[in-house]
């Protein structure tokens, strides 16, 4: 009898052991990925051009006016393209969430790169947790659940999304993070059906379109086929119902923008509506692609030979030499497959962040291919190694230090001309309304750090000159370099200041 106790509590410690060591390992897991997200959203200290420093200004902006979403706040004549995303007034080019996330940075912690990056570091190793426990109700290991979690701390992918430098940065953040917790939260419906997590997969889905539009219903995909899946089994009414009231409650989160924006600006999103149809039908801003367009990306979304791991997984579960939940198997690969398909073979405009908002579910099975691999080594060290060459590739620092070499011309550019538009103030006279002859675009960066100023990267045509002396509005313009000139319309302008101060070409 004492033996058995002995053995029982034996048995009970180990238990704890491993659940207290791993636990350890995912805390160490996380910091590292904060660590890794807050450090390269502090590192940059200027705004990205495609496409952060336009959300940074409609985000500055709405500190504001939170309802109103403008890139020129102050447009000094009314000859602009109210279409024209890169030069307009009212900014309806995406959806407002991330936006709003970013601005409520910048009123808590102040004005500056790191704040309008602040939230993505913060989604983004949220959902190092999230992958976590998805993988754990998805394959009942926590080995796995580590490597999965590991892997998403250490995307070099992710890091560049998070600073900045990728486009679509901060928007697919949001996305990726929202999108994922709407899956988690379906994910644990499917092991306890309450209606909190009903409500959450609404929510979730909700937030999810508020940023990207309706790529954020992918839950819904995953739900609907497993009730379909279920058809013959007789699923219970019940959990149709439960679909529809995620759904319902989805639709309450994102609507209410949608008719606000029909109703208070109804000309820029009915055109903003139809532009997002277009990215289906046609090639709009270069981004053309074949449908091997995202498979060529893979080695960039999941890091250099690694990419290979989501595919080896899937098909050691397919395959049934490993097991894993069933409903949540289908799910997953059933959304992995619509948005590849989707993106791939019907969407004509191709952009690699678009694919990445369903590379958490992906590494779900590069996590399982990997830990078959170390089941196969036969040391610790073997495994130790593997694992450190695979973090290696995921984050590739080499790629990282070669970015932030002294070496890199570009990058030292931005930095000078953003140090000279955050001081602009002490150099133009203290009465200036306009900036313009900047590079192009950086006109926007000059509006974020002075956001009483109205800029424009090249000078305004005649007709508008002659508007801006009829208002008397005072004007101030870089000196000339290269293509960058001040036209001789303007050599009369009066109290006209030509700023002394020489700009840095960036591309």
């Amino acid at each position: 009898m004492n033996l058995v106790k002995e053995e029982n509590s034996t048995a009970k410690n180990k238990s704890i052991g491993t659940f207290v060591s791993t636990h350890c390992a995912l805390i160490i897991i996380v910091i590292v990925g904060f660590a890794l997200r807050a450090y390269m959203a502090w590192v940059d200290k200027f705004l990205h051009p495609w496409d952060e420093r336009f959300h940074a200004l409609v985000a500055r902006n709405m500190m504001h006016h939170p309802f109103k979403p403008m890139l020129r706040a102050f447009p000094v004549t009314d000859n602009y393209n109210p279409n024209a995303w890169c030069c307009n007034h009212i900014w309806l080019h995406k959806q407002p969430l991330f936006m709003w996330q970013m601005a409520m940075s910048m009123k808590v912690f102040g004005i500056s790169e790191f704040t309008v990056r602040l939230p993505s570091v913060i989604m983004g190793t949220i959902m190092i947790i999230l992958l976590y426990r998805l993988v754990i109700l998805l394959t009942a290991n926590r080995n796995i659940a580590l490597i999965a979690a590991g892997l998403l701390a250490l995307s070099h992918f992710h890091l560049q999304m998070i600073s900045g430098i990728k486009g679509m940065d901060h928007n697919d953040v949001a996305l990726g993070f929202y999108v994922l917790a709407s899956i988690w939260a379906y994910a644990e419906y499917t092991k306890r059906p309450r209606w909190y997590w009903i409500v959450l997969v609404g929510l979730f889905a909700g937030c999810a379109i508020l940023n990207k539009w309706l790529l954020g219903l992918l839950v819904f995909s995953g739900w609907g086929i497993n009730i379909l899946a279920g058809w013959k089994r007789r699923i219970p009414f019940r959990e149709i119902k439960h679909f529809l009231a995620a759904l319902l409650i989805c639709c309450v989160v994102f609507m209410p923008w949608q008719l606000y924006i029909l109703d208070q600006f109804p000309n820029e999103a009915r055109y903003e509506y139809e532009f997002n149809r277009r990215h289906i039908t046609e090639v709009l801003e270069g981004h053309a692609g074949t449908v091997f367009f995202y498979l060529e990306k893979f080695p960039r979304l999941f890091g250099y030979v690694i990419f290979l791991f989501p595919l080896i997984g899937i098909w050691l579960v397919l395959s049934k030499k490993h097991t894993v939940h069933k409903t949540l198997l289908l799910a997953f690969l059933f959304e992995i497959i619509v948005v590849f398909c989707f993106l791939s073979f019907i969407v004509k405009t191709k952009v690699d962040t678009h694919f990445y908002f369903v590379v958490p579910l992906c590494l779900c099975f590069s996590a399982i291919a990997i830990h078959v691999l170390c089941g196969k080594l036969r040391s610790r060290l073997q495994v130790l190694l593997s694992l450190v060459i695979i973090g290696f590739l995921a984050l590739n620092p080499i790629g990282i230090a070669l970015y932030l070499s002294s070496d890199n011309t570009e990058r030292n550019n931005r930095l000078y001309n953003a140090s000279i538009y955050r001081n602009l103030k002490k150099i133009i006279p203290p009465n200036t309304k306009v900036v313009m002859n900047m590079n192009s675009f950086e006109d926007i960066d000059v509006m974020f750090y002075n956001n009483d100023l109205t800029a424009h990267s090249w000078t305004l045509p005649e007709s508008d000159e002659r508007q801006l002396r009829q208002k008397r509005i005072p004007v101030a313009m870089f000196q000339p370099r290269g293509s960058f000139n001040i036209p001789e319309y303007y050599s009369g302008y009066p109290g006209l200041f030509v700023i002394p101060v020489i700009l840095k070409d960036v591309e």
